[in-house]
């Protein structure tokens, strides 16, 4: 497992503060998440609430098709994500291309817009999309990535992402999800928004 600095912005001063972002999750990072995000999103509904981290990254170990990504910052876990290196693309001009394909993000509970007087670090998804797509760079597949999006999330991937909406995917179940997709030219305007 190796690390590297990232910076999220501090939600009350507007401040960059500095955070680690591990390219593997450990116990714990599971232990964290366990103990201090469950209960909260449990508590207020949030549409990925059934989602259990400690399943998908059973599910997931020993399998080099998939890579976890795990955001530190003040000794605490902000952010998760399961990627698989496999996928391919579906817009037409890159058709049949691989990318990497985001199969779960998730930033920790105080962190969303969607649950009140919360947002103790903004950016944590953006950083985690970055990783997604220097993953993808480093892969030969020149910042491609694919997802599939929960609906509260769908504004993030189409207006701060600046990914390709390509509409509700009837053959995702148990229901349809959006696909979203990042082209390479998409992929490279991302990244130097942050620069």
């Amino acid at each position: 497992m190796t690390s590297s600095l990232v910076y999220v912005r501090d939600g009350r001063t507007g401040q960059l503060v500095p955070a680690e972002l591990h390219d593997a999750i450990l116990r714990r990072h599971l232990d964290d998440y366990l103990q201090n995000w469950k209960p909260l999103v449990s508590a207020h509904g949030e549409q990925h609430g059934h989602w259990d981290w400690e399943r998908k990254c059973a599910v997931c170990s020993g399998q080099l098709i998939y890579q976890g990504f795990a955001l530190e910052c003040n000794e605490q876990v902000q952010g998760l994500m399961i990627v698989n290196t496999i996928k391919r693309c579906r817009i037409p001009e890159q058709a049949n291309r691989h990318l990497v394909y985001v199969e779960y993000l998730e930033a920790a509970p105080w962190n969303r817009r969607s649950i009140p007087n919360f947002k103790q670090f903004k950016g944590v998804g953006t950083v985690l999309i970055a990783a997604a797509i220097q993953l993808s760079i480093d892969e030969g597949n020149h910042g491609r990535i694919g997802l599939h999006s929960l609906p509260q999330a769908d504004a993030f991937y189409r207006n701060k992402c600046g990914m390709t909406d390509l509409g509700p995917d009837a053959s995702y179940h148990p229901y349809p999800l959006r696909y979203f997709e990042m082209t390479e030219a998409q992929a490279r305007a991302f990244m130097n928004q942050g620069k």
